[in-house]
């Protein structure tokens, strides 16, 4: 049984309409993508640096971020220890230590698998560290991790 043919294209130009449309979606996820990723993260906090313990997580799954912020930062860099820093994650400001542990309390609730990265500033005292480790342990969440750069 013998085939039909193609009839040949009589049209010289290829049609871009389906490229231009994957090029559109991609170009709204990357969009949408940065805009997530940018919430995580808060450019304010001067990430200290680390010589030991410098490791790369390789399971980023159940990943939250708390970004310890300075609110009364210098001219030369320091911040002032007896202010209060802010709390953001997932670009949402918390009041105070009690929203904190009533927040990872509802995260630990959604995901039983949730790992803590902590981005606190290299100017800030370990007094306004020790309460957020205190809310992870009343959440019952134990992976916590420091969020350093390397020297």
């Amino acid at each position: 049984m013998a085939r039909a043919a193609l009839e040949p294209m009589h049209d010289e130009h290829v049609n871009v309409t389906p490229l231009i449309d994957v090029v559109m979606c991609l170009i709204i996820f990357f969009l949408v993508c940065g805009q997530l990723a940018k919430e995580q993260v808060n450019d304010t906090v001067l990430i200290p640096k680390a010589v030991f313990g410098t490791m790369e997580l390789a399971d980023r799954s159940g990943e939250l971020v708390i970004n310890l912020v300075p609110q009364d930062r210098q001219p030369d860099g320091k911040i002032n220890p007896g202010v209060q820093p802010q709390v953001w994650i997932r670009g949402i400001k918390l009041e105070n230590m009690n929203a904190l542990t009533e927040f990872l309390r509802r995260e630990r609730k959604e995901s039983s698998n949730i790992t803590i990265i902590l981005r606190a500033d290299q100017e800030l005292c370990y007094d306004w560290i020790a309460p957020v480790l205190v809310s992870c342990a009343q959440a019952n969440i134990h992976s916590v991790n420091f969020s350093t750069k390397k020297d």
